[in-house]
């Protein structure tokens, strides 16, 4: 069986994680499968399209292109400027050799010039089982990757709260049109959380296609517990402080709930007693870290793997007080350290923590009980919680078992064709 993975990536951001684990675990369990990605490092079995001058010129060109298309729709507004994607610009990769030969197409993350609409067109129309996993909300949306408050995706997406000037006839609205007919009956969806899977059955786009949930896959061997004390003498973390890890791709994120995180502590009652860790970016905000109201350590974005589970293992607990995740790597990476969560009941965190017994989900969008949840973890930390985690990522995330479940639906898949 040859399988094909094409994501924009190979690294940074939850989704080029995802497909690279995956394709490591497909190869681990026998299967021929090759990563595709417009940007990376490259590497055996993994098919870098920006190899040469030409074609990261190329690449670069359509991530331009999409870009200055949404800021000119949007009266020249760089306001959520990423937070949607039109894919009018993108690579034909159908004549690729690997593509040509491989008996599944599975997509994942697309966007920023990789695949176009038209792109995604003409591997639909090979006629093979094409396999797609969102990571966000693209998929069954028009153009956004979190859609919200906004329902609209449910019926037909126009006049667009996320543009400037939203309209019947809006970017969203355009680019609708040309979604409509995308996902023909070789499409099967694979829902990496149960809140995907309900976006999935809601979309006037995707209701109609086969689906499946499967999570992502989680690096065992380097996410497991380590020792504590020593992870913290590491960090320069004193003995008696409780410590709380906060990390993304983008701290700042306005989607990643910091301010609601900061006001939080200030209402936990502990915020004297209370060490932040924080890792990520932090873009085009100089005064992020002065709004931290604890003590805190921030690690910065470089940082390994390795390294990032010592620091989980550091923490007494991850907080995520996400407004929306698809399913959140950071929690899961967290849990299989044997780290408690914090989160909120909102998202696809919910397939993940199980309400005071690995951790706690507040009510969104209450800060009060998300400070509560951060207090009944200090009060009710112990091995039992720590073992229900790991556990909870095993059963649901463990390399061997992903694996097995994408092999099972490929060969469905196959042999219904």
């Amino acid at each position: 069986m040859k399988v094909v993975l094409i994501n924009t990536k190979q690294s940074g951001g939850g989704a080029a994680i995802a497909a690279s684990r995956l394709h490591k675990a497909l190869r681990q369990q026998g299967v021929d499968s090759t990563l595709v990605i417009a940007e990376g490092k490259g590497g055996e079995n993994i098919e870098l399209l920006s190899k040469n001058l030409l074609s990261k010129i190329r690449y670069k060109t359509a991530f331009i292109c999409e870009r200055v298309g949404i800021w000119i729709s949007n009266r020249l507004s760089r306001k959520n400027l990423f937070a949607v994607s039109t894919a009018l610009f993108g690579t034909d990769i159908a004549n690729l050799k690997v593509v040509k030969e491989a008996d599944i197409i599975h997509l994942h993350w697309l966007n920023q010039g990789m695949l176009s609409i038209k792109d995604i067109e003409r591997l639909v129309a090979t006629g093979k089982p094409i396999v797609i996993t969102p990571h966000d909300m693209w998929y069954v949306t028009s153009i956004c990757h979190h859609a919200g408050d906004c329902n609209r995706y449910t019926t037909e997406c126009k006049e667009c709260p996320k543009l400037q000037s939203p309209s019947k006839n809006d970017l969203s609205a355009k680019v609708w049109k040309k979604k409509a007919t995308l996902y023909k009956s070789n499409v099967t969806f694979v829902a990496i959380s149960s809140w995907i899977s309900d976006r999935l059955k809601a979309s006037a786009l995707t209701s109609a296609n086969a689906q499946e949930v499967i999570c992502n896959v989680m690096d065992t061997d380097t996410f497991r517990p380590y020792s504590k004390k020593e992870c913290r003498q590491r960090l320069g973390i004193l003995p008696d402080e409780k410590v709380l890890a906060f990390g993304a791709a983008k701290l700042n994120d306005s989607i990643k709930g910091a301010d609601m995180l900061f006001k939080a502590i200030e209402e936990s009652g502990q915020k004297d007693k209370l060490l932040l860790l924080l890792f990520g970016t932090i873009k085009n905000d100089n005064e992020f870290l002065q709004r931290v109201p604890c003590r805190y350590i921030y690690v910065g974005e470089q940082i390994s793997k390795e390294d990032l589970a010592q620091l989980y293992s550091a923490a007494d607990m991850v907080v995520v007080p996400s407004h929306y995740e698809s399913l959140s790597l950071v929690i899961a990476e967290a849990m299989a350290c044997g780290t408690p969560a914090v989160s909120f009941n909102n998202a696809g965190q919910t397939m993940l923590i199980d309400h005071k017994e690995n951790g706690y989900l507040a009510e969104y969008p209450s800060t009060t009980d998300f400070a509560q949840g951060i207090n009944w973890i200090l009060q009710n930390t112990n091995n039992k919680i720590q073992e229900s985690a790991i556990t909870k990522i095993d059963r649901l995330m463990s390399p061997q078992k992903v694996a097995t479940q994408h092999i099972e639906l490929y060969k469905r898949l196959l042999n219904r064709e």
